[in-house]
C-alpha cells in the first residue's frame, strides 16, 4: 500500500508491503498481550485513532492474539457509546495519539474502563521483524472457526442508539468469495473489480465504518493494494485530487457527497479521468456529477451495509446505466413490492448453494431472509436492472396520507456549489418544508445567509419539478441552518435523518407556525383595482413556487399549468390571510375550482366575492359554456365517407391509453390474453408505466407475456400525441381500435381545466382515426357522472337509454368531472354522424375490487372508506342514503366487458359502416340493497375487532362521524372523515345517481349478460384486503 509520509504531500509517499504487514501484525499481537493480558482471551477490545494502517494492523493483530475486536465511531454520542460497551461487555479500549478527546468522553461513559495508547505503526512493525530475526514468530491464538465472532462494527444509530454487529471469520471471508461468484458469460462482478490482485485501490473511507472495513478486508484477501489518505487531515475535495495525482491508482471508492464535492472543482474531472473506474456507495450520487464523470472514467455504484456486507451486482452492459444494480443470481436478492408504492423493497433470500456469498446469515445463521429496508425502481424498460431510491425509514407521511421519499430531492438541491446539504420535513404536515445547510467555507463572506435561498431557489424549482405533487416544496417552506448548528451526519457523509430532525425541531415548528401568512405577499389592500388584484395574484403564485409563468395570460387556466389539488387548498389559505383587510371572508379551495383563471379569479376577488358575469346565470351559462366548446372542437371536421367494410384486420391493434389506472391495468390484461389481439400500444403520461404495469401484475400474480405491448410516453395536449412522427404513422397503419380510458378524476376541477390535455385530447383521438388506415374505432369509457342529473327531468322509475343525448342538462352540474365526460362523449358522436369515425361511448358506475384475489379496491374511495370507518367506530349504516341500491361491478368484470363492447362493435364495423355513435351502459343488471350486504359486514367486523357492533341509520352513523375530531391520527383509522361533504350529499333525498339501461349492452358483452349481483362472498374479500 502506498501512505503519506505526512501531512506534507510533498514529502512523498511510503510503500508498506505485505511482508511488512504481517510484521506489524505480529508486532501488536505480542504487544497485546503484554498490555491486556493472555488470560484475557475472547475479550472485547475497543479500537479508536487515527484514520490509517493502525486498524487493519490493530484488527488483525488482536484476532490472531485471540481477541475480538469492536471499531466504534468517535461520532458517537456519550450515550451511543454507553450502550454499545454495554452491549459488547467490552472493559478495554486501545486508541491511538490524537484521540484524547474521544477516549475521555468514553471514559466519562464506561465506567471502569481500562485505557492504553497503542504503539506507533513503526513500533508495530520493528517488534514484528524483531521476533522474525530472533527465530521467535508469533504463532497466534485464533480461532479459526467460521463461526468464531471475531470483529465488532455497529449500526449508525440513525433510528436510534448504534447497534452491536457481530462479525464471524466467515463474513468477512466473503469478501474474497465475491471473486468467484458465478456471472453469466461476457459479464464481470463488481465486486472482483473493486479488489484486483496487484492493482492500487485510493480509499477515503474511515476504517472504523463498515465501507474502511470492507475495503482493508477485500484489498487484503485479495492481495491488493491501498492508497490512503493522511490520517492528520481533514478529508477534501482538493486533498482527494492531490493524492490520485501523486500516487496514479487504479480505481478508487469515494462517498458520494465528497465525490460531488471532486467533480465540481478545478482539476477534479481531470483527476478522477485517470481511474479506470470510480466506485461509490452508501447514498445515492446527484445525476449531474455522475454524468460528467462518467464521460471521463467508468461510475459504478455498489451496495451493502454492516449487517451484510457488499452485496453482489454485474457491471451494466451498458456503462450509461452507472445508476442500476443488476444482482448476481448468487446474491440470492429478490425485489417485493411495496404496498401503495411503485417501488420495492430488496429483500436477500438464504438458500444453502448460495451461502459462501452470503456474508449477512453467517452473521445472522438463525434467519431465513434480510429484508435490507432499501427501497428500489425499476428501469423504465431494461428487465432486472433497479436503481436505489432510498431507506425505508426516510419516506415522510403527510397529514393527508401521502408518502414522499426525499432523497432524490434533495441529492437535486445539494448539487448547489453554496450548500453542504438540505432535509425535507414535513412529518405529520400539511406540505413538506426545506431545511438548507449552507457550506460556509464555501459561501462568499460577504454573503446575507439570508440571500442564500435567492441563489438556491432555481435549484429548488429544478426538484419540484421531478417531485409528485404532494412532495413539492413552496417558497415560504424553507429555513437555513445557522453556522452553529449544523446537520447530523454518520461517518459517510449521509445525514442522519432522526436525530437532525431532532435538533431542528424548533426551526421546523416555525416553518409551519403561521400557516397562510408571509411577510413578502402582503395584504391586498380593500378597493384594488383590477389590474392591481392580477398583479397580486401573479406575486402570490410566484412566491408560492407554482410553475405558472409571470407572462401567462388572464385567460390561461391555472390547472394547465400543473396546478394540483395540495396547492389549491394552501392557495386558498394564503389568499384568505391575504384578503382579510379587502374586507372579504375565507377563500375556499372551492371557490378557486369555480374560478380557474387569472382573469375570472381576480374579478371575483375584486368583487369580494359576489357572482360575476362569469358565474351568474348558473347552470344556464355553464350549459352555454359546454354548448360553446362542443363547436371549437367539432369545428373544420371532414365530411368522409365510413370506412370500407372490407378494409379490416384478421387480427386487431389496440391502443389503450392509461394503462396504470386500476381499469387500464386490468384492459391491458385482457387484450394482452385475448387471441384475437396482435399488437397493444399503451399510451400512458408516466415514463415508468411499463414497470408499473409489470409491478401490478407481479403483485396479482399475473404470468404475462409482454412481448406484444408498446409502451409510449404521451402527452394529450400537443400534437400527434407528442409521440415521434414514425412511431405515430406506424399506428395509423395498424390501430383498428382506441379504447381511451385516461381520463383525471377530479371532482373539484371546472370544466375550464379539462379543455387543454381532456377534452383537446379527444378532438386528437378523432383525428387519429380520420387518419388511420382502418378508421379505428374510438371506445371511450365515460362515466354516469355524465348523465347524473337524468333524475331532474324523469322519475327514479326511469332509466338512462342507451343512447347519446345533446342535452347539456345532464351532467352532474357544477362538476367539471361531469361535465368534460358528457362534452367529449357529444364531440365523439358529432365525429361520427359527419365524418363517419366509429365510436363506442361506455358510460361506467361504481367499479369495485376485483370479483377475486387481485388489486386492492382503493381504500380511499367512499365505500372502502365507510367499512373501514365503521371498523373503528364500532357501528355500520344500515343503508347507503340515496346510494343503497348495489349495481356495482367487479375490476376485473368491468375490463372483461370493455374489450368485449369493443370487439363486438369491431365485428359489426365489418359488416357494416358506421353511422352514429353506439352507446354501453357498464352497470350490474343484477343488483342488491345494501342492507341485505350489511350483515356479513357487521360479522366481518366483530370477527376482526372481537367488539360487538351495532347497526345503525346511515344519519345517526353520518353524525356520529361528523363528532370525531379530523387529527391526522383519526384520518389513518376512520378516512371517512375526510369525506363529509360526499356522505352528506348521500344523505340528501332525491340527489342519488339514475339507473342505467342494460338491455343493448348485455347482447355485446356475454360477461355483463351473466353477471352475478354484488355478494357477501367478494365484499369478505375486500374487507381483508383493506384491512391487511
Amino acid at each position: 500500500m502506498l501512505t503519506p509520509r505526512s501531512a506534507d504531500l510533498s514529502r512523498g509517499y511510503r510503500s508498506i508491503s505485505y511482508r511488512d504487514l504481517a510484521h506489524a501484525v505480529d508486532g501488536l499481537a505480542r504487544w497485546a498481550q503484554w498490555a491486556i493480558g493472555v488470560d484475557h482471551r475472547e475479550e472485547t477490545i475497543a479500537y479508536i485513532g487515527l484514520n490509517d494502517q493502525r486498524y487493519f494492523t490493530t484488527v488483525t493483530g488482536l484476532m490472531k492474539a485471540g481477541y475480538r475486536t469492536m471499531l466504534p465511531s468517535p461520532r458517537n454520542s456519550r450515550e451511543g457509546q454507553a450502550s454499545l460497551f454495554r452491549a459488547t461487555g467490552c472493559r478495554f479500549l486501545l486508541h491511538s495519539e490524537g484521540m484524547e478527546t474521544f477516549v475521555e468522553t468514553i471514559k466519562e461513559a464506561v465506567p471502569g474502563l481500562t485505557t492504553v495508547q497503542v504503539e506507533s505503526w513503526d513500533q508495530m512493525l520493528r517488534h514484528g521483524e524483531e521476533q522474525d530475526r530472533d527465530d521467535h514468530p508469533f504463532r497466534g491464538r485464533y480461532s479459526s472457526a467460521a463461526d468464531a465472532k471475531v470483529l465488532i462494527l455497529h449500526t449508525s444509530g440513525s433510528t436510534g442508539l448504534p447497534k452491536p454487529i457481530f462479525l464471524t471469520n466467515a463474513a468477512i471471508a466473503v469478501n474474497r468469495t465475491h471473486r468467484f461468484i458465478p456471472v453469466p458469460e461476457g459479464r464481470q462482478c463488481v465486486q472482483a473489480l473493486l479488489f484486483p490482485e496487484g492493482k492500487p485501490l485510493f480509499t477515503m473511507a474511515p476504517y472504523f465504518h463498515a465501507m474502511g472495513a470492507i475495503v482493508s478486508a477485500g484489498t487484503i484477501l485479495n492481495r491488493g493494494s491501498l492508497i490512503q489518505l493522511p490520517a492528520e487531515r481533514p478529508i477534501n475535495a482538493q486533498l482527494i485530487i492531490d493524492v490520485i495525482n501523486d500516487t496514479k491508482p487504479w480505481s478508487g471508492i469515494f462517498a458520494p457527497a465528497i465525490l460531488e464535492q471532486v467533480e465540481a472543482i478545478s482539476g477534479g474531472l481531470e483527476a478522477l479521468g485517470t481511474l479506470e473506474n470510480v466506485f461509490f456507495g452508501g447514498a445515492p450520487l446527484a445525476h449531474g456529477s455522475g454524468d460528467k464523470i462518467n464521460t471521463v472514467t467508468r461510475v459504478q455504484t455498489i451496495i451493502g451495509s454492516t449487517e451484510a456486507g457488499l452485496i453482489p451486482n454485474l457491471l451494466p452492459e451498458d456503462k450509461d446505466d452507472w445508476t442500476y444494480f443488476e444482482f448476481v443470481e448468487g446474491a440470492g436478492v429478490q425485489m417485493q413490492p411495496e404496498e401503495d408504492s411503485d417501488l420495492f423493497e430488496m429483500v436477500v433470500k438464504k438458500k444453502p448453494e448460495y451461502l459462501q456469498w452470503q456474508g449477512v446469515f453467517a452473521t445472522f445463521p438463525d434467519i431465513d431472509e434480510w429484508r435490507t429496508k432499501d427501497l428500489m425502481a425499476p428501469h423504465p424498460s431494461k428487465a432486472g436492472l433497479w436503481t436505489y431510491i432510498g431507506r425505508k425509514d426516510d419516506w415522510i407521511v403527510l397529514s393527508n396520507g401521502e408518502k414522499f421519499n426525499p432523497v432524490g430531492f434533495e441529492k437535486q438541491v445539494d448539487s448547489h456549489p453554496f450548500l453542504k446539504g438540505s432535509m425535507v420535513v414535513g412529518q405529520g404536515r400539511f406540505q413538506t418544508g426545506l431545511i438548507l445547510e449552507p457550506d460556509w467555507d464555501v459561501l462568499p463572506s460577504d454573503k446575507d445567509p439570508h440571500e442564500l435561498l435567492d441563489d438556491v431557489w432555481p435549484m429548488i424549482e429544478k426538484a419540484n419539478a421531478s417531485a409528485p405533487a404532494h412532495g413539492r416544496v413552496w417558497r415560504s417552506k424553507v429555513a437555513i441552518a445557522k453556522r452553529d448548528k449544523p446537520f447530523k451526519r454518520a461517518a459517510k457523509g449521509s445525514l442522519v435523518r432522526r436525530q437532525t430532525v431532532e435538533l431542528f425541531k424548533n426551526e421546523v415548528e416555525a416553518l409551519y407556525s403561521n400557516e397562510g401568512s408571509d411577510d413578502q405577499l402582503g395584504k391586498l389592500e380593500p378597493g384594488a383595482s383590477l389590474s392591481d388584484v392580477k398583479n397580486f395574484l401573479r406575486k402570490v403564485f410566484k412566491i408560492k413556487g407554482l410553475a405558472i409563468p409571470e407572462d401567462a395570460a388572464d385567460d390561461a387556466d391555472l390547472f394547465a399549468y400543473g396546478t394540483d389539488s395540495l396547492q389549491v387548498l394552501a392557495l386558498s389559505s394564503t389568499l384568505s390571510h391575504a384578503c382579510k383587510s379587502a374586507g372579504r371572508g375565507t377563500v375556499s379551495a372551492r371557490d378557486i375550482y369555480a374560478h380557474p383563471t387569472i382573469g375570472g379569479l381576480a374579478k371575483w376577488l375584486q368583487s369580494s366575492g359576489e357572482q360575476d358575469d362569469q358565474t351568474a346565470g348558473g347552470a344556464e351559462n355553464k350549459e352555454e359554456i359546454m354548448a360553446k366548446m362542443v363547436e371549437k372542437y367539432t369545428h373544420g371536421l371532414p365530411r368522409f365517407p365510413a370506412a370500407q367494410v372490407s378494409d379490416r384486420p384478421e387480427k386487431h391493434t389496440v391502443v389503450v391509453t392509461g394503462s396504470t389506472g386500476s381499469l387500464g391495468n386490468y384492459i391491458l390484461q385482457e387484450l394482452i390474453a385475448n387471441p384475437t389481439v396482435a399488437r397493444v400500444y399503451c399510451l400512458n403520461r408516466s415514463a415508468d408505466a411499463e414497470a408499473r404495469n409489470r409491478k401490478s401484475f407481479d403483485e396479482r400474480k399475473v404470468a404475462t407475456d409482454f412481448s406484444k405491448v408498446t409502451f409510449l410516453h404521451t402527452d394529450f395536449s400537443k400534437e400527434l400525441f407528442d409521440l415521434r412522427k414514425d412511431i405515430y404513422d406506424t399506428m395509423l397503419q395498424q390501430v383498428d381500435i382506441f379504447i381511451h380510458n385516461a381520463w383525471a378524476v377530479d371532482f373539484n376541477k371546472a370544466l375550464e381545466s379539462y379543455e387543454a390535455v381532456h377534452v383537446a385530447g379527444t378532438r386528437r383521438c378523432v383525428d387519429f382515426s380520420l387518419a388511420s388506415r382502418y378508421r379505428a374505432q374510438i371506445v371511450f369509457i365515460s362515466s354516469i357522472a355524465s348523465v347524473g342529473n337524468w333524475l331532474s327531468k324523469h322519475s327514479t322509475s326511469d332509466f338512462v337509454p342507451e343512447v347519446l343525448m345533446e342535452d347539456h342538462s345532464l351532467p352532474i352540474p357544477g362538476q367539471g368531472y361531469a361535465e368534460s365526460k358528457h362534452v367529449a362523449s357529444i364531440i365523439l358522436a358529432k365525429a361520427s354522424d359527419k365524418a363517419g369515425v366509429p365510436s363506442t361511448i361506455v358510460r361506467t358506475g361504481q367499479i369495485a375490487g376485483p370479483s377475486e384475489e387481485g388489486m386492492v379496491w382503493n381504500k380511499h374511495e367512499w365505500l372502502p372508506s365507510i367499512v373501514i370507518s365503521s371498523r373503528a367506530m364500532g357501528i355500520v349504516p344500515e343503508r347507503l342514503g340515496n346510494q343503497d341500491l348495489v349495481d356495482w361491478v367487479p375490476l376485473d368484470l368491468a375490463a372483461r366487458t370493455a374489450v368485449e363492447v369493443s370487439q363486438s362493435r369491431a365485428e359489426q364495423l365489418s359488416k357494416a359502416s358506421a353511422d352514429s355513435a353506439t352507446v354501453a351502459h357498464l352497470v350490474n343488471p343484477r343488483t342488491v340493497s345494501w342492507s341485505h350486504l350489511v350483515p356479513a359486514v357487521r360479522e366481518a367486523i366483530q370477527r376482526n375487532t372481537g367488539r360487538d357492533v351495532q347497526v345503525v341509520p346511515f344519519k345517526t352513523w353520518l353524525s356520529k362521524l361528523k363528532a370525531i375530531e379530523p387529527t391526522t391520527e383519526n384520518a389513518e383509522k376512520i378516512p371517512g372523515i375526510k369525506l363529509i361533504d360526499f356522505y352528506e350529499g348521500l344523505a340528501r333525498e332525491g340527489a342519488g345517481l339514475p339507473r342505467l339501461a342494460t338491455a343493448q349492452t348485455a347482447k355485446s358483452s356475454r360477461t355483463l349478460a351473466s353477471m352475478r349481483a354484488v355478494d357477501e362472498e367478494m365484499l369478505r374479500t375486500w374487507m381483508g384486503q383493506w384491512w391487511d
